[in-house]
């Protein structure tokens, strides 16, 4: 196929393959295994990713990273209706994607123990669970701070044994749709090889420098994580980027963009600081006046050192930010705790520090015997056989895998402080699909993991592992029923959309320094814009004054980008597109939120709302006093995003009721398996 941006004439090769997926973390290393044991030829299953092992899932966790599936331990009754009950509660989630995710998960913990996974089983072969946040039943499993990367190591060596395709170094840049309306499909995938080009450092001189690879097939499954580098505080891996502009310019459907997670985090080394790094209720302190004073943080927040001493265990199963448990009258108020870190990061500018060398009452030299703290927690450090003297011996004590995550990265929590701060962690909200992760309005695409936004308002610790693998088996078995025997778009259908879709995208690049008739805009300079715009409008404050102007000012830096932009090498090219694809993201993600604070004011999970832009995070907890969590009888519904030529829509669905369901045994003998 020859394409010709600016009037150049380049070659691009085409490829076939049944199915392409997008990314090479978790919940797509198990759509592509899922693919072969489904019947698909594993030679045609091909896995497209920028740089092997360098996503989320193999570099990010907490305390004991978190899987979430069906009680299968203990006495307490469990069922697939049960679990997906509570996944249901959570309000603004599909019912019956709540049932698909608990029928799945058992099936899914098991794959993951038959390819290795060595989560924790007593000498009877029974699998223990514990309490994770929003969680009401022990469902939570765990091998350590470094679940998710064990899922990927022991995903890959099972790739790799059926035999299925890679391309490293391969940037995808473009899904190419056929068809419109109601008959809008993939058609393949358009990706620049940059491990053929040389490297970033390689020079461009023209744009035959830059090798476009086309990947033909009839289903795409992407799974590119969520929008991981649209925060500057944040809690994604560096090597993280964004890629969602794939789907959105393909033109696939979103909701739920609002429904962000926030939590404490370290900044240094970005990680988690959830479970076990709160329950050992270690020191928040910030610089004082005089050199090297340490001034408590929770001090002047929390009533006495009692109750901050308890609300920052509370934070263990408590992570993620919640206004609900914002209100001093109530026993949970822990997440006074993360207002406390913004109001001194954000608003006051200061550096805020988690200590584990010392417990907050050293600091501020008040007796506090641990027998005071509520039974809860005295109970939990007693029974861990964590009651001793010091944050870093109790730690010790309940996990020492925790301390050895940090030394891995050259920080040792016996001799220093960690820098945190609130940070972006993950998004509840991303691609809409259906039962089987299929986009609803662009056919054989299958967005799987965080790509998908299969969670509302609220989600149990540890349920976006369990998502990400029983999307990714669901996604395959489609797959391999439908599109495996489908045809792929003949070789004009694919020419017409590369032409339209990605000779555009090209014509924008101005290799060997040719300046074009824009103004070139630095693309760093441009991300770090969207970044401080995010964490302004976007957090766990927000206002709707802010986020509409915010979303205005998205709106004009995606006009810019789209000038034409001066690029050098391989390393300008990536940034560009990297930044191209935040910049478009952050502008659909911003919309969403001003249209769900405007649509439904008392409706905000993750963040609280400010009168006016620059509102003390101490006025709003006073607010907050006596409120005890959302008003009852709030809609339960779902915002669904669209981005259509250069406008935004967005429109609202009520969710769908969990489906009670009694299938008659025989009836489904008759008839086989519809899953």
């Amino acid at each position: 196929m020859t394409l010709h941006p600016h009037g150049e004439a380049i070659d691009v090769p085409v490829v076939d393959a049944t199915v392409v997926v997008v990314g090479s973390g978790a919940a797509g290393l198990n759509a592509a295994i899922h693919c072969a044991e489904a019947g698909v030829d594993p030679g045609s299953v091909a896995i497209i990713t920028d740089e092997w092992g360098g996503g989320t899932s193999y570099n990010a966790g907490s305390d004991k990273q978190t899987y979430y599936k069906l009680s299968i331990a203990g006495e307490g009754a469990d069922s697939p209706l049960a679990m997906a009950r509570d996944l249901f509660s959570g309000g603004s989630m599909h019912g019956d994607i709540a049932l698909a995710e608990a029928a799945g998960s058992i099936e899914e913990f098991f794959h993951l123990v038959r390819i290795g996974i060595e989560f924790p089983r007593n000498e009877l072969g029974l699998y223990p669970g514990y309490r994770t946040d929003n969680d009401t039943r022990q469902r939570a499993t765990s091998v350590g701070p470094y679940t998710s990367r064990m899922m990927v190591e022991a995903l890959a060596r099972e790739a790799a044994r059926l035999g299925i395709g890679l391309l490293d170094g391969h940037v995808a840049v473009r899904i190419l749709v056929a068809g419109e309306g109601t008959e809008k499909r993939v058609a393949g995938v358009a990706c620049i090889d940059v491990a053929r080009a040389g490297g970033a450092r390689a020079p461009v001189t023209s744009m035959r420098d830059v090798p476009v690879v086309i990947v033909r097939a009839p289903a795409v499954v992407l799974a590119t994580g969520g929008p991981a580098n649209i925060y500057q505080a944040s809690a994604y891996p560096p090597g993280q980027r964004c890629a969602h502009s794939l789907g959105i310019e393909a033109g696939a459907a979103m909701q739920n963009l609002a429904f962000m997670q926030f939590g404490i985090a370290s900044k240094k080394f970005r990680w988690n600081l959830s479970g076990s790094f709160q329950q050992v209720i270690p020191a928040y302190w910030v610089e004082g006046p005089a050199r090297g004073e340490r001034v408590e943080l929770l001090h002047g927040w929390l009533p006495s050192a009692v109750d901050a001493a308890f609300q920052t265990f509370l934070k263990g199963y408590n992570w993620p930010f919640d206004p609900s448990k914002c209100d001093r009258a109530a026993q949970n108020h822990s997440s006074i705790v993360d207002l406390a870190v913004h109001d001194a990061v954000v608003q006051q500018g200061k550096n805020v520090y988690m200590d584990f060398r010392s417990n907050p009452w050293d600091i501020t030299g008040e007796p506090f015997p641990m027998a005071d703290l509520p039974a809860e927690a005295k109970d939990y450090i007693g029974v861990s056989t964590a009651a001793l003297a010091t944050p870093i011996e109790r730690l010790d004590a309940l996990n020492p895998l925790a301390i050895q995550v940090f030394a891995d990265h050259g920080i040792d929590l016996r001799s220093e402080p960690l820098e945190i701060h609130v940070a972006a962690q993950h998004c509840n909200g991303g691609f809409t699909g259906t039962i089987n992760w299929e986009s609803t309005n662009v056919r054989g695409l299958y967005p799987v993991g965080e790509a998908n936004g299969t969670h509302g308002r609220h989600r149990p610790g540890g349920a976006a592992l369990n998502a990400g693998q029983v999307g990714g088996l669901r996604a395959a078995r489609h797959i391999a029923g439908s599109h495996s025997r489908a045809s792929s778009a003949s070789i004009a259908a694919i020419e017409i959309a590369a032409k339209g879709q990605l000779e555009p995208l090209l014509a924008r690049l101005r290799p060997g320094g040719r300046a074009g008739a824009g103004e070139a805009i630095d693309p760093q300079t441009a991300l770090a814009e969207v970044g401080r715009r995010m964490d302004a409008a976007g957090g766990i404050v927000r206002s709707a004054e802010g986020l509409r102007r915010a979303r205005d000012a998205a709106r004009d830096l995606v006009t810019r980008l789209e000038r034409e932009a001066v690029v050098a090498d391989f390393g300008g090219i990536v940034g560009y597109l990297e930044t191209r694809d935040a910049a478009i993201t952050h502008h659909v993600v911003l919309a969403a939120m001003a249209e769900q604070l405007a649509a439904e004011p008392g409706v905000h999970p993750c963040y609280v709302v400010a009168c006016q832009d620059g509102e003390a995070a101490r006025d709003i907890v006073a607010r907050l006093q006596g409120t005890r969590g959302p008003p009852p009888g709030l809609p339960n519904r779902i915002l669904e995003t669209r981005v259509l030529g250069h406008g935004i829509a967005h429109s609202w669905v009520e969710a769908r009721p969990v489906p009670d369901e009694a299938d008659w045994f025989e009836g489904l003998m008759k008839r086989g398996s519809r899953a």
